[in-house]
């Protein structure tokens, strides 16, 4: 038994792919540490890509046979490669003076191209990685809506079902305005819920930092302060974008499942897509530079933040923008965003969800934590948005229509002067000019 595995661990040497040859998982020995592709077959001889990136670190990866959609009967795992962005994105950082950025271009399914460039943190020699993770801030708010799209699949909750029937025993004196709001306004951010300045002036921001409450009994202290007086606008009349909006989606979500927002993102998101490097908060270890930090500008400077409490928002907050991942498997998610589930990803999400989350009501221009426009590079509709904790900035757009997805990074906030934003911007007129005109 040794001798054959031996021999098909040499002929996968040879051939430049590596199969499983666990019973109840896919273990596949790692060669070098590169970027591979995940390979499904049904028959043997055609092979589709399951899993588009994979940063091969450890001595081998492991993938459960759950993975597999239904009909597929083997994996293999296949070194990749697509453009180098580096010389690009290098030029840009520099331009704009950038401690680091990084990109990707991803199309049915297949990486076309990306890069990493910079340092991990600004004053020092140490450069950011290819598979480093980074923080995505409001790109979180579709990985929320998508999750409310799976329990509405699961009728555990309706789009409109309204605040009240589920979180109105937890604030028994809510004002009566809240009661009716139904999940998708507040997904919509027609809720009328209020923003962080309004926040900060009515002292609950600053409560939600020095309570020494767990993430959920601050979020119940958050409901509680907003929901007893009016909404600053009546529900379902304005558009108001507003993280608090999505801290209650998100806490009835967690009610009608009895599980917090956390534990749902890791075994209803993450885990089906093989998101392995994802999670929550700042990313990195107190003290070391074992990942890249986030910066904010200090007399136009960028400024490097220790991981810990001071270099994100609070936990609380999670629903609408505390999560973080590598650039390839948040490459994975928006690309299953822009298949909208069909082809060989996992069958969590029927494609007619998929185009409840991607369609924004009659005059508006926000669905379901995406906001929508028509682009003629994307062939269409194309779904965008932005994520910064003040420290980092992400941007992120899909072209459904195409099947492709483009995200660019960096690991320093947008400043007084839109510096990030106008720094992913560029990358991304040159990315799409480049790989999906045509």
């Amino acid at each position: 038994m040794l001798a054959a595995r031996v021999l098909v661990v040499l002929l996968a040497l040879l051939l430049g792919t590596f199969r499983a040859f666990a019973a109840d998982d896919f273990r596949f020995p790692v060669r070098f540490e590169g970027i591979y592709r995940l390979e499904g077959t049904r028959d043997g001889t055609h092979w589709d890509i399951l899993e588009p990136a994979i940063v091969g670190r450890a001595a081998d990866i492991v993938r459960p046979r759950s993975v597999l959609p239904v009909g597929f009967t083997d994996a293999r795992l296949v070194p990749d490669t697509f453009v180098d962005l580096d010389p690009m994105l290098e030029k840009l950082r520099e331009k704009h003076h950038l401690p680091g950025l990084a990109a990707i271009v991803i199309r049915s399914n297949r990486v076309l191209a990306a890069g990493a460039v910079g340092v991990r943190v600004e004053g020092t020699d140490v450069p950011i990685m290819l598979g480093d993770v980074w923080h995505h801030g409001s790109l979180t708010k579709s990985m929320t809506a998508t999750l409310a799209g799976m329990l509405v699949e699961e009728g555990r909750i309706r789009w409109d079902t309204p605040m009240g029937e589920i979180l109105g025993t937890k604030v028994p004196d809510m004002h009566p305005d809240w009661r009716p709001v139904t999940l998708s306004q507040l997904l919509r951010h027609r809720a009328g819920a209020p923003d962080h300045d309004q926040l900060v002036t009515n002292g609950v921001w600053r409560a939600l930092w020095r309570r020494r409450d767990g993430v959920s009994d601050k979020r119940a202290q958050w409901l509680r302060a907003v929901t007893t007086n009016a909404p600053v606008a009546t529900p379902g009349t304005k558009y108001l974008y507003s993280n608090t909006g999505y801290v209650f989606a998100g806490m009835m979500l967690e009610s009608v499942t009895g599980k917090p927002w956390e534990i749902l993102m890791r075994e209803r998101l993450f885990a089906p897509l093989s998101m392995d490097t994802a999670g929550f908060g700042p990313p990195g270890t107190p003290g070391r530079t074992n990942q890249p930090w986030g910066h904010q500008w200090v007399a136009g400077v960028p400024v490097g933040t220790r991981p810990g409490p001071n270099a994100d928002n609070p936990p609380a907050l999670g629903p609408a923008g505390t999560v973080h991942g590598s650039l390839f498997d948040l490459a994975k998610y928006l690309m299953w965003h822009a298949r909208r589930g069909t082809g060989s990803g996992p069958a969590v999400l029927r494609p007619e969800t998929f185009r409840q989350l991607h369609t924004a009501e009659p005059g508006e221009t926000y669905a379901l934590g995406w906001a929508v426009s028509h682009r003629p590079w994307a062939g269409g509709k194309a779904l965008n948005h932005t994520g910064s904790n003040t420290q980092w900035f992400s941007n992120a757009w899909i072209a459904p229509e195409k099947q492709a997805a483009l995200l660019v990074l960096t690991n320093i906030g947008d400043g007084t002067n839109n510096l990030a934003f106008k720094a992913t911007d560029a990358v991304l007129t040159r990315l799409i000019a480049n790989h999906l005109r045509r």
